[in-house]
């Protein structure tokens, strides 16, 4: 080995090993980063059009916009938050009264007196010790929400100070993001030892694949999200807010859905004898609140990423696994990378 290898060696070495003790220290803030970059990748088209309006005052620009997004998102954010968990321990002791008062034995005696559920049961299975499972498990199931929502108000109220932190460098960062964002990612770009019209072609990717999965997955769950919770007030449905915080929530992962909020208040409302609202609530759920998704997402996703559907499909779920609600938005990106390399190795390589 030459003079020159080793010294490329060494420095090769001492980079890989800067550059990971570089994310390690920033690790213990990476949420932090990350939903503030989501936050000013999705407003950044907003903010260009204001800081051409009051240029060449790029601070101050960058500065409203901050103060603009906090006082948009945050408020509403945190009273849902404490809205949700206010009823979700309401939830929960509705829930646990009406199991342990027999309600839910009450339900499956109904559904068992359909003659295609009878003989399910004789032919197929024993019907007590499921119903027995059942019950327990609904039991914990309620209990653990109950619990987390607790814990959830229980930490944003002893925890002022800390929510607070977070938020402050939330905004800062929002702010950074905005000032210096052009300079960051023309850094990130002139690092990338590609080729000029590779490294144009991969970060041109994931610029695509980034917008259209962060403006198609929100809007969409956004749009959900407000139609089921209309529907449900409409409908005269208890905790409505929380219901549609859920339809949010489901509405982000593939499978699930927004059917895993609406189809089980069917089933409640046709327990509790009203069956003209489960009707209008099935219609409804069926031909909007879920049909939305199948609309806007592989309009607004589908057609920019050039991603395979059921490639995405699996892709989120594996995501989320992985990153936990962060692989909503990270699972694509590098799906699309992975694509965008292969590419680039069979032209140049095969």
């Amino acid at each position: 080995m030459t003079r020159d290898q080793l010294i490329s060696l060494f420095f090769i070495a001492l980079l890989i090993f800067i550059v990971y003790q570089f994310f390690l220290i920033l690790s213990p803030f990476f949420r932090a980063i990350f939903w503030s970059s989501i936050l000013a990748f999705g407003f950044y088209p907003l903010y260009q059009k204001w800081r051409k309006r009051i240029r060449p005052h790029e601070t101050l620009a960058a500065a409203t916009m901050t103060a603009l997004i906090f006082l948009l998102v945050v408020p509403p954010v945190l009273l849902a938050i404490m809205s949700v968990a206010g009823q979700a321990i309401e939830f929960y002791q509705s829930a646990t009264a009406y199991v342990r008062e027999g309600g839910f034995e009450e339900l499956i005696d109904q559904i068992r007196s359909f003659s295609v559920i009878q003989n399910l049961e004789a032919r197929v299975f024993q019907w007590e010790p499921v119903k027995q499972n059942v019950t327990s498990w609904l039991l914990s199931s309620t209990r653990a929400v109950g619990n987390f929502a607790a814990g959830q108000a229980a930490t944003i109220t002893k925890n002022l100070f800390l929510v607070a932190l977070n938020t402050l460098m939330m905004s800062f960062l929002l702010f950074i993001f905005f000032k210096d964002g052009e300079k960051i990612y023309d850094f990130v770009y002139q690092t990338a030892p590609l080729e000029e019209k590779n490294r144009k072609a991969i970060f041109g990717h994931i610029n695509e694949t980034f917008s259209a999965v962060i403006r198609g997955q929100l809007l969409t769950s956004l749009t959900q999200a407000l139609v089921a919770g209309i529907i449900f007030w409409t409908l005269g449905l208890p905790l409505p807010v929380f219901f549609a915080a859920g339809t949010f929530l489901t509405a982000l992962i593939p499978v699930v859905g927004a059917s895993a909020v609406w189809l089980p208040l069917v089933i409640y409302l046709l327990s509790t004898g009203h069956q003209a609202k489960a009707l209008i609530l099935f219609v409804l759920g069926a031909a909007v609140i879920s049909l939305i998704d199948n609309i806007m997402k592989p309009a607004l996703i589908g057609e920019r990423t050039k991603l395979p559907y059921f490639l995405l499909f699996f892709g989120i779920l594996g995501g989320i696994k992985l990153y936990g609600l962060m692989g909503i938005f990270i699972a694509p990106v590098v799906m699309s990378l992975f694509f965008a390399l292969v590419k680039i190795y069979q032209e140049k390589y095969l």
